[in-house]
């Protein structure tokens, strides 16, 4: 008689998720519908503009090199030459995908460069489901950790999918991008895979890290590298004690990513507020078990002090939450180019 039916029942469950956890989880980067095709090129030597776009089937004109000056303006040298080697996009081809988890005002995402293509991103917010996390109270409303920082994360993504990037959003939920200065909080999110999310924080984070390294093993022979971000808005003793935005590491690699974000966020601080000293800090905190377990080089970014003044402004009002999704990715493209 047969004794270990019951580790084969289990090992067979066990398969069967993780093989759903995959087919579910790469539907985010493969639903997404396009409306037209990419359309890039990369500059040869010796080419110049017209020439450039002479060989991909253009006929050149004065108002068509002023529109791949506008598209490209980054990325030309002294604003008018092509750099060897560099991929430009091509005018009046643009490719627009369909996110429907950005919600109905951001769903249409248009691909604007391949800066990041190959590039895969794991993108979590804190907490979230039956867990608020950090709380703060503004106006007499409740300000709950996992709907800022899940509404930051939401708006990196689409900043890192414009880039051709890979993108994968760990904690999900209907409520979409939001610009609105009070988020209501709700406790219906989600796993990526449509996971129900645990109140148990080690069960919780198992079941993020168990979705981050199957989905970093498919992608391990194809990515030119692999990212993992978490998004936290913390809550300290102290009202009084302002946050900079921080950066947590837990390897080398870790700290070199931490490194072009937090170098990211100084130079921008210093662009549009001159003369404030910028004070977010790089700290090892290895005994942070999403950063210590996951597979890809991996950063834990703290927004704020959730009960701060200061930092309240910075969270609700959802303009601020869309310039620090654009410095994170800044920061992740110069990590990527490094």
């Amino acid at each position: 008689m047969r004794t270990d039916t019951a580790p084969r029942i289990l090992f067979k469950k066990m398969k069967a998720l993780l093989t759903a956890i995959l087919l579910v989880a790469t539907t985010f980067s493969a639903y997404a519908q396009s409306d037209t095709e990419h359309s890039f090129a990369t500059a040869q030597k010796g080419e110049g503009i017209y020439s450039l776009l002479r060989r991909n089937g253009y006929t050149p004109s004065a108002s068509l090199t002023r529109q791949f000056k506008s598209i490209n303006g980054d990325r030309l040298a002294h604003g008018t030459e092509l750099k060897l080697n560099v991929t430009y996009q091509l005018p009046g081809r643009i490719r627009i995908e369909r996110h429907p988890i950005f919600g109905a005002a951001y769903q249409n995402v248009e691909i604007k460069h391949t800066t990041l293509k190959n590039h895969v991103y794991y993108l979590v917010s804190g907490h979230g489901g039956p867990d608020p996390g950090a709380q703060g109270t503004r106006a007499g409303r409740t300000l709950s950790e996992d709907e800022y920082a899940y509404d930051t994360m939401l708006r990196t993504a689409r900043a890192l999918i414009e880039q051709s990037a890979t993108v994968y959003i760990i904690v999900q939920d209907n409520d979409g991008i939001r610009d609105i200065q009070f988020l209501p909080g709700d406790k219906d999110e989600k796993h990526l895979g449509n996971r129900p999310i645990s109140l148990n924080q080690l069960t919780r984070l198992r079941d993020r890290v168990t979705i981050i390294n199957q989905l970093y093993d498919k992608h391990q022979k194809t990515a030119l590298l692999q990212r993992m971000i978490e998004i936290h808005i913390d809550s300290r003793i102290s009202k009084s004690t302002q946050i900079d935005v921080n950066f947590y590491y837990a390897s080398n690699a870790g700290y070199k990513l931490s490194n072009a974000l937090q170098n990211t966020f100084r130079k921008q601080y210093a662009r549009v507020q001159p003369g404030r000293d910028y004070n977010g800090k790089i700290v090892d905190r290895a005994g942070l078990y999403m950063l210590r377990e996951t597979r890809p080089v991996s950063v834990l970014i703290e927004l704020a002090n959730i009960q701060h003044r200061g930092d309240q402004v910075r969270i609700t009002r959802f303009e601020n939450r869309q310039t620090l999704a654009e410095w994170i990715v800044r920061g992740l493209i110069a990590d990527a180019k490094s």
